[in-house]
């Protein structure tokens, strides 16, 4: 009898299944409170970081620059300061049958020599750059044909532009870094020779090479 009750109690499953998710339960509960101790012993690594910056040196520089110097200049340049209106002038006429003549003597004042203009281009090209702390950059020009360069007149005229004396301004400096805002600008010198250039239109054949090194 005493078995039999026994065997009764244990296939009766109202009263197995309530021992049984009271043990799964206590097994969760022991699980949450494993898993907050097992994140807390992840253990924290540092690590190194550094950049390096290569030096660099950027050149900004048009491919091509035609100067156009118009009359109201040239005028300018070529006439000396008292200008091209002299003062009143009074004539005395003379005859020859029935021909009257008279001689108004013009003489203007000495032309500006127009061998040895000097012309500066400025903002002709700019330069960023990176260096090391204490580095400099340089800036150098000259012309691919040598210490001068002549400009051709139109086909067949004989006309010439002669340049020379090329230099930049400026020719030194310290570099700043790649911001937006950090270019140097530079001008282009030289001297021409206008002298025989006798034929208006295009003076061509030129060319200017442009070095910035930074050390």
């Amino acid at each position: 009898m005493d078995a039999g009750e026994t065997m009764q109690h244990a296939d009766t499953p109202g009263r197995t299944r309530p021992a049984r998710a009271l043990r799964a339960l206590g097994l969760v509960a022991l699980l949450l409170a494993v898993l907050p101790s097992i994140r807390a012993q992840a253990a924290p690594a540092a690590t190194q970081f550094k950049v390096t910056l290569q030096p660099l040196t950027l050149l900004y520089y048009y491919s091509a620059i035609e100067l156009d110097i118009d009359a109201a200049v040239l005028s300018k340049l070529a006439t000396p300061a008292a200008g091209t209106r002299l003062p009143a002038k009074a004539l005395t006429a003379s005859a020859s049958g029935a021909t009257l003549s008279a001689d108004a003597a013009i003489a203007p004042g000495k032309a500006n020599p127009m061998n040895n203009v000097l012309l500066t281009i400025d903002n002709a090209w700019a330069v960023r750059a990176l260096g090391s702390r204490n580095a400099q950059t340089r800036v150098s020009a000259r012309f691919q044909s040598g210490s001068t360069a002549t400009l051709n007149g139109p086909g067949g005229s004989g006309a010439s532009i002669v340049l020379r004396s090329l230099a930049v301004t400026p020719a030194r400096f310290k570099p700043t870094g790649l911001g937006a805002a950090q270019a140097h600008n530079g001008a282009l010198r030289m001297r021409m020779n206008l002298s025989k250039a006798k034929v208006a239109g295009s003076y061509a054949g030129a060319v200017i090479v442009i070095t910035a090194t930074t050390t």
